[in-house]
């Protein structure tokens, strides 16, 4: 019996050592602010006992483009897009709950409705009535999910590789992702968050991983890192999702571009054609050299669709608002 106890104490002893040696501690919250903020940066009062890290930039006399970034991701996944449309359009990111230098949302609601408030927050903050909402996985949910809760702030959707369709296809999400919705997975990655599972986890969303840099690879680690985004992440996760929502979105009266990488193996093509059947007069344009990231991976041809797209919208509009005068 004494050797079974001393075999249980040295097991006990190790894995107490292996938490101490592989452990990742939070970062500096004053320091990752300096470092991943830029003079574009602003924080605002969510009402909620919390603060929503944002930028406007670009254009401001152009449309406005409000960008959502998906789950782990920061709103420094647009400044691709930003340095190649702000010169015609007002470009607005936000960092989402539990996300980049917002950080938690203080009473740890991660829903549909919580993160649609902010957007509309920082909407209402930097006085924009209605924007194009620009949305990536989770962030496209979030887009298409506010195109059926607040129309009247929604001009139109571009949504990118987005999440939510009901498709009925099991996919196997990234290393990531499934090392979260494992028990283990949600007591251990809010303390033990290594730099080679983010790189991994990124690969897999890559299509390309060549075109990763360690720079983008730290920015994503540390920021994931930042005082309560992890805890938050795992309490994202437990997050009803409303899988019924997708019964309604064939509702949607904004123009829909559907943007998406071939080599999606996060959420597939299928689903962008869902999407694209589910979507009356919804435009699908697909990139066979990206995969869940298109906007950083082949920022040039996803700018140049959306300004593509963006333009025809206007015309169209404004011709439609000529006739109803003429009429």
């Amino acid at each position: 019996m004494k050797w079974i106890l001393r075999i249980g104490l040295a097991l006990i002893v190790l894995l107490v050592g292996a938490f101490f040696l592989f452990r990742t501690p939070d970062t500096d919250r004053a320091a990752m602010i300096a470092k991943y903020s830029n003079d574009a940066s602003q924080f605002v009062d969510d009402g909620e006992g919390g603060t929503i890290h944002y930028r406007d930039e670009g254009n401001k006399d152009g449309p406005a483009l409000l960008l959502i970034h998906g789950s782990n991701s920061i709103l420094q996944t647009w400044e691709p897009i930003v340095a190649r449309l702000g010169d015609q359009y007002r470009l607005i990111s936000l960092d989402l709950y539990g996300h980049g230098l917002t950080g938690p949302q203080a009473q740890g609601d991660y829903s549909a409705d919580a993160n649609i408030a902010a957007a509309v927050k920082v909407l209402d903050t930097v006085g924009v009535d209605q924007a194009y909402w620009v949305g990536n996985s989770m962030g496209g949910w979030l887009s298409w999910r506010a195109g059926l809760a607040v129309p009247d702030r929604v001009t139109g959707l571009v949504l990118i590789d987005a999440s939510g369709a009901q498709t009925g296809e099991k996919v196997k999400p990234y290393l990531g992702a499934r090392l979260a919705r494992s028990s283990i997975g949600q007591i251990l990655l809010p303390e033990i968050t290594p730099k080679f599972l983010v790189r991994s986890s990124l690969e897999e969303n890559f299509a390309q991983p060549e075109r990763l840099t360690d720079i983008l690879v730290t920015r994503y680690w540390e920021l994931l890192r930042f005082p309560g985004n992890r805890d938050a992440s795992i309490a994202r996760g437990k997050t009803k999702r409303e899988p019924e929502k997708w019964q309604e979105i064939g509702s949607l009266k904004m123009p829909v571009l559907l943007l998406w990488g071939e080599q999606d193996t996060v959420i597939p093509m299928s689903h962008a054609k869902a999407f694209e059947a589910a979507i009356t007069g919804a435009k699908l344009v697909s990139y066979a050299d990206a995969g869940h990231l298109p906007m950083e991976e082949t920022p040039e041809q996803v700018a140049r669709d959306i300004a593509t797209w963006i333009a025809g919208t206007e015309a169209l509009s404004s011709a439609q608002q000529d006739k109803q005068i003429s009429d």
